[in-house]
């Protein structure tokens, strides 16, 4: 039977990350969909945990998250391809609706949400959702980005940033296919650096990195200024 789909989870020191764990653990239930990990070189149990749901394990010590994605890419069997969030969780009526439909748009991402109620993270989701998604045609890998086959095979390798690689990943798509489709099924994102520095901080703190994306600065500059206060997707010396 072939692959209808292929799920690529980008990981990092996952271990204490409980969406990690309920989202292999929901994927495993679903027949006819593969799991791939590729992981940054976490020095945590995040691939003995991995281990246990899919013997799909790449392991590349890189800060790079977009070297992760190129990496599950080239292996994906797939007729589609799920680029899922390590701290995101999709409804299994979603996962299910990717793997049923026989006719899916060629690209997009599910509806965002924060797992905490604040007006501003209520803002944050609206926007991306409805303004950044379907005017601007960029979807973030919060959204938990899918593509087809087709896509993923004509579109090239992303060139190894350490950030902003879901903004590239979407423009390079949009230049070639049409514009992206948000799905009506949630995926639900932790709000673990609002929490840790502070929601107005935070906030600030995104766009501040995206101004200086914009303004062309070195992309692993901008990414130590992300992670500065709390490593989640790199780790620098």
């Amino acid at each position: 039977m072939s692959i209808k789909l292929s799920v690529i989870i980008p990981t990092f020191n996952e271990s204490d990350n409980n969406y990690l764990l309920l989202t292999l653990e929901r994927l495993s239930q679903f027949k006819n969909l593969e799991i791939i990990i590729s992981d940054g070189g976490s020095t945590d149990n995040t691939i003995k945990l991995a281990t246990k749901y899919t013997e799909f394990i790449i392991i590349n010590n890189t800060n790079s998250r977009a070297e992760r994605i190129n990496a599950g890419l080239n292996i994906a069997r797939g007729k589609l391809i799920l680029l899922h969030h390590p701290r995101s969780m999709i409804s299994s009526e979603g996962i299910q609706y990717l793997i049923d439909s026989s006719i899916l748009p060629s690209w997009g991402g599910f509806t965002h949400s924060f797992d905490i109620d604040h007006p501003i993270l209520k803002f944050t989701s609206w926007y991306s959702n409805k303004i950044r998604a379907s005017l601007f045609n960029i979807i973030y890998l919060d959204h938990c980005i899918f593509l087809s086959a087709k896509i993923k095979n004509e579109m090239g390798e992303l060139p190894n940033i350490d950030v902003f690689e879901d903004t590239v990943l979407s423009k390079l798509i949009y230049t070639k296919f049409k514009k992206p489709v948000i799905l009506p099924f949630t995926s639900i994102t932790s709000a673990v650096r609002f929490k840790e520095n502070g929601i107005i901080r935070q906030s600030i703190l995104n766009q501040f990195i995206k101004l200086l994306f914009h303004l062309g600065i070195d992309h692993k500059t901008i990414n130590k200024i992300y992670e500065k206060t709390i490593s989640l997707n790199s780790k620098y010396k």
